[in-house]
């Protein structure tokens, strides 16, 4: 029985090897998770790390655990956050559309994790990556990188946008955090 076992697991690997999307390096990784629209103030370097720790940059990795549970594609969401067949879970997605190449709900459900858990859900991370700059250092010196790291430095007028933006994002946050020592101080769900 474990034979056939590690026989469906190793051919699990296998087929997922052949047809998935590997990130060669950090740098395409990282541009990537831009351009699917991962807010470089959001740790940049630190969800590279993540990603390489859980899934080797693999969009197609799969891990089940030995209680049945699974985890899956580039940033290892497990099943709470997902369902199986059709969307559903916290983030409203089925699992299957983890494992494509499509990194864009994964990194959406990902970063709604983030907000929600910190990066401390993940393991890995807090093990691997909680206390390393390496991987940010290293990701900061790609060229494309480089040059909008200096863009948001620079006090241009078209940044200001996105100033603003994260203003109101931080304002809002405030709110919700208020709201929330409300919520969980007097247990009354309409102050939520």
């Amino acid at each position: 029985m474990r034979c056939g076992l590690l026989v469906v697991i190793v051919t699990c690997v296998l087929s997922n090897a052949i047809d998935s999307k590997r990130f060669e390096t950090r740098c395409k990784l990282a541009r990537e998770l831009l351009k699917v629209g991962l807010p470089q103030h959001l740790f940049l370097g630190q969800w590279v790390c993540l990603i390489e720790k859980v899934s080797n940059r693999d969009t197609k990795a799969l891990t089940v655990l030995s209680n049945g549970k699974k985890a899956y594609g580039l940033f290892q969401i497990p099943s709470r956050w997902c369902r199986e067949g059709k969307k559903g879970g916290e983030c409203n997605i089925a699992c299957e559309m983890l494992l494509d190449d499509d990194i864009r709900d994964d990194t959406e459900c990902a970063v709604t994790i983030f907000h929600r858990e910190g990066f401390k859900y993940w393991t890995q991370w807090t093990n691997r990556c909680k206390n390393d700059n390496h991987i940010t250092n290293e990701i900061y010196k790609c060229p494309d990188l480089v040059s909008r790291r200096s863009l948001s430095i620079s006090p241009d007028r078209t940044l200001m946008p996105q100033a603003e933006a994260l203003r109101v994002k931080r304002r809002l946050s405030r709110r919700g955090m208020e709201r929330s020592r409300l919520y969980s101080y007097y247990g009354l769900p309409w102050l939520a």
